[in-house]
C-alpha cells in the first residue's frame, strides 16, 4: 500500500533514507535519520491558553474539545496547569513536586470527577498539594495529530507571578491562545503580555469570549483590532461562544455552531496551527534527508572524479586532503566552534545575571519610591499586584535577551562548519526554556494598619495634653498665675495633638519600613532563584548544542575521510576497472539522486491543512 499522507511518506523516505546509509556502511548517518523518524513518530503541538482571571479560558478548551474536562463554575479558578492530550482512553494524571532536591516529578492518576480538587484554587489553596502540572488524556480527533491544548492559571491577571511560568513556557509552545471576554476592550496587561510572547512565540490568536452576554461585543471587537494594530502584533480575534457550541454541540445544529464562533476558531487550529507544526516537521526531515544524501553523495562524486580524470586524480587527491584535515579540526577541543561556544555561553551567563540584576534593583528603587509617596498599610494589596507585575515583565525581558543572545551565538557557530566544509549544517533548536521560577515565589509578609481605638487615642491625647498643661501650668505659678490658665490649656491642647501626629508618623515609618522589607526580601529571592534557573537553563542549551555540532562534526569527518578513501583508491584502478566502477557509480549516484529528491517533494506537495503526521 502506497503511503497517502506526507507523514506517511515522510516515514518512508526516512526509513530509505536509514538503510541506503547502513549499506554505504554510515551507521552514524542511519541513525540521524532513525532520531528523526522518532521525532516524527512524536507529534507534539502545544498550545497555550492564556488569559486573565475569569476570562472563560476553562470553557474555551471544554468548548474546543466539546467535553466538560476543565473545571468551570463561578467559585473555580484554574490554579495549576492542566495539559489535554490524545489517548484511546480517559486518564488523568497529577505530577506533584519532587520531594527531595531535584529528581523527577511524582506521577500519581487520579479520577477526572476529582480533577477540580487538584487543579482549582477552591481545591488547593495556595497549591498546598504541591502540584507542577495535571494531564488529561482524552479520546479526541482534534487532539489526535499530537495537539496538547494547555489551561494556564490565570489567577491576578496576566501581570501576576503565574504569568512568569507561562512566558517561560512559550518557546517550547507552538502558538498561543489569548482569551478575553467581551465586557472590555483589551487590558494594558493583555497588551504587555501579547507583546513579551510575540517575542517567543510569534503564532498567536486571540479569542472574544461570551459574545452571547454582551450585547456590544462588535464594538469591543473593533477596539481590539486597533489595539493590536497600535502594537504591531499581527494576530487574528475571534469572538467565540462557549454556550452557543454547547448548545450546537448538544443539536448537531451547524448554523449554531458556526454563529459560536468555534468552527472558524477549530479550523484556523487545525490548519495554521496543526497545520503549519506540520509543515516544519516535514522541513526537518527534508533538510535531514538532504543533508545525508550530500555527504553520501560526496564519497561517490570524489571517487567518480578521480576515475573520470587521471590526470587530474592527484590535485584532487590532495584537496580532499585537506578537507579531511579541516573536518578533523572540527572534532578537536581546539576547534574554533569549541571555543566559540564556551567563550559564547561563558559571556552570555554573566551578561544575563548582570542584566536580571540591574533590572531587579530597577525594581527595588521604584518600589521604594512608591512605598516613599504613600501608605503601605492602605495601598499593600495593590503594590503586591504592580510588584508582581513588574518582577515578571522584568524576568521576561531577561529571559528574551538569553533567548535571543542563544539563537545568535548558534548561528555563530554554524558559519565555523561553514568555513571548514561545503556540507550544510543548520543549527539545531534550543531546548525548552526557564521554568518559570518565579510563580513559585510568593510576599509573605503582610504590612497591616494598625487601627486604634477612640480610647487608645484619648489616652494618647490626653498624656501629651497632660505634659503640655502641667510644664506651662507651673511656670504660671512661678508667675503668680494659677495652675489651670488659658495658656496651659490651650498648649495641653496643643502637646495632645502633637503627640496623636507623632505616634501615626511613627506608626506609617514602621509599615514603610516592613515594606521596605518584604519587597526586597520578595526581589532578592527572586533574583536567587530565577538567576539559578537561568544558569541551569544555558548549561542544558549549551551541552545540548556541544552534543548536537559535536556529532555533526564526526558525520563531516567521516564523510571527508570515506571521499579521501575512495578518490586514493581510484587512482590505482586500471582501465578496464575504471570503466565498470563509473558505471556503478553513475548508478549510485542515481539512487541518492533519488532519495534526495524524494526528501524535497516532501515540501513541495500536500494541502495545506494536513499536519502531515
Amino acid at each position: 500500500m502506497q503511503p497517502t499522507t506526507r507523514g506517511e511518506q515522510a516515514a518512508t523516505t526516512l526509513q530509505l533514507g536509514a538503510r541506503a546509509a547502513r549499506a554505504y556502511g554510515r551507521e552514524d548517518l542511519a541513525d540521524r535519520l532513525a532520531a528523526s523518524l522518532q521525532r516524527l513518530g512524536d507529534p507534539t503541538i502545544r498550545v497555550l491558553v492564556v488569559g486573565e482571571f475569569k476570562q472563560g479560558k476553562s470553557s474555551l478548551v471544554n468548548a474546543l474539545l466539546g467535553a466538560p474536562v476543565c473545571p468551570v463554575d463561578d467559585d473555580v479558578t484554574t490554579s495549576v496547569p492542566t495539559a489535554v492530550v490524545y489517548a484511546e482512553e480517559v486518564t488523568v494524571t497529577a505530577y506533584h513536586e519532587p520531594g527531595g532536591q531535584g529528581g523527577p516529578p511524582r506521577a500519581e492518576r487520579i479520577d477526572l470527577a476529582d480533577l477540580a480538587e487538584h487543579v482549582s484554587e477552591a481545591g488547593t489553596p495556595a497549591n498546598v498539594r504541591r502540584l507542577r502540572a495535571v494531564e488529561v488524556a482524552l479520546p479526541r480527533d482534534l487532539l489526535r495529530q499530537g495537539l496538547v491544548l494547555v489551561d494556564t492559571p490565570g489567577v491576578g491577571g496576566l501581570g501576576s507571578a503565574h504569568s512568569a511560568a507561562t512566558l517561560g513556557a512559550l518557546p517550547a509552545a507552538n502558538a498561543i491562545v489569548l482569551v478575553s471576554d467581551a465586557a472590555q476592550e483589551f487590558t494594558e496587561p493583555e497588551l504587555d503580555f501579547l507583546r513579551t510572547a510575540r517575542q517567543l512565540c510569534p503564532n498567536i490568536v486571540c479569542a472574544l469570549t461570551k459574545i452571547d452576554f454582551y450585547p456590544e461585543w462588535r464594538k469591543v471587537h473593533r477596539l481590539n483590532q486597533q489595539h493590536l494594530k497600535r502594537a504591531g502584533i499581527d494576530a487574528p480575534i475571534m469572538p467565540t461562544s462557549a454556550t452557543l457550541r454547547a448548545e450546537a454541540l448538544r443539536t448537531r445544529d451547524r448554523e449554531l455552531n458556526v454563529e459560536s464562533g468555534y468552527l472558524q476558531l477549530v479550523t484556523h487550529v487545525q490548519e495554521q496551527i496543526v497545520g503549519r507544526a506540520g509543515e516544519l516537521a516535514l522541513r526537518s526531515v527534508a533538510t535531514d534527508v538532504a543533508s545525508v544524501a550530500e555527504q553520501l553523495e560526496a564519497q561517490f562524486a570524489a571517487e567518480r572524479a578521480a576515475l573520470d580524470d587521471p590526470e587530474r586524480a592527484a590535485t584532487l587527491v590532495a584537496e580532499l586532503q585537506e578537507a579531511k584535515e579541516r573536518a578533523d579540526h572540527l572534532r578537536s577541543r581546539a576547534a574554533r566552534w569549541q571555543q566559540t561556544l564556551n567563550d559564547g555561553f561563558s559571556d552570555l551567563s554573566a551578561d544575563a545575571d548582570h542584566d536580571l540584576r540591574e533590572r531587579m534593583r530597577g525594581v527595588s528603587r521604584d518600589a521604594d519610591a512608591a512605598i516613599a509617596d504613600s501608605d503601605p498599610g492602605e495601598v499593600w494589596e495593590q503594590f503586591e499586584s504592580w510588584l508582581s507585575r513588574r518582577v515578571t515583565t522584568e524576568v521576561a525581558a531577561s529571559y528574551t535577551l538569553v533567548s535571543r543572545r542563544t539563537a545568535e551565538l548558534a548561528d555563530a557557530v554554524v558559519q565555523h562548519f561553514a568555513d571548514a566544509s561545503d556540507m550544510v549544517v543548520l543549527a539545531p533548536q534550543s531546548p525548552a526554556a526557564p521554568s518559570g521560577a518565579v510563580a513559585s515565589i510568593g510576599i509573605d509578609e503582610k504590612v497591616e494598619i494598625e487601627h486604634q481605638s477612640v480610647g487608645t487615642k484619648g489616652m494618647l491625647a490626653l498624656r501629651g495634653s497632660y505634659g503640655g498643661m502641667m510644664m506651662f501650668g507651673m511656670l504660671g505659678t512661678m508667675v503668680g498665675i494659677g495652675m489651670l490658665n488659658p495658656v496651659s490649656l490651650v498648649m495641653g491642647v496643643t502637646m495632645g495633638r502633637k503627640t496623636l501626629k507623632d505616634e501615626k508618623e511613627r506608626q506609617l515609618n514602621v509599615r514603610r519600613a516592613e515594606a521596605r522589607a518584604a519587597h526586597r526580601k520578595y526581589v532578592d529571592e527572586v533574583s536567587f532563584q530565577v538567576g539559578k534557573d537561568f544558569r541551569d537553563t544555558l548549561r542544558r542549551i549549551q551541552r545540548s548544542l556541544r552534543d548536537e555540532f559535536g556529532e555533526r562534526a564526526d558525520e563531516l569527518q567521516r564523510s571527508s575521510a570515506s571521499s579521501l578513501a575512495a578518490a586514493q583508491q581510484a587512482v590505482q584502478t586500471d582501465e578496464v576497472e575504471r570503466q565498470g566502477r563509473i558505471r556503478d557509480i553513475d548508478a549510485e549516484l542515481v539512487r541518492i539522486a533519488g532519495l534526495r529528491e524524494q526528501g524535497a517533494r516532501l515540501i513541495g506537495t500536500g494541502t495545506a491543512g494536513d499536519p502531515g503526521r
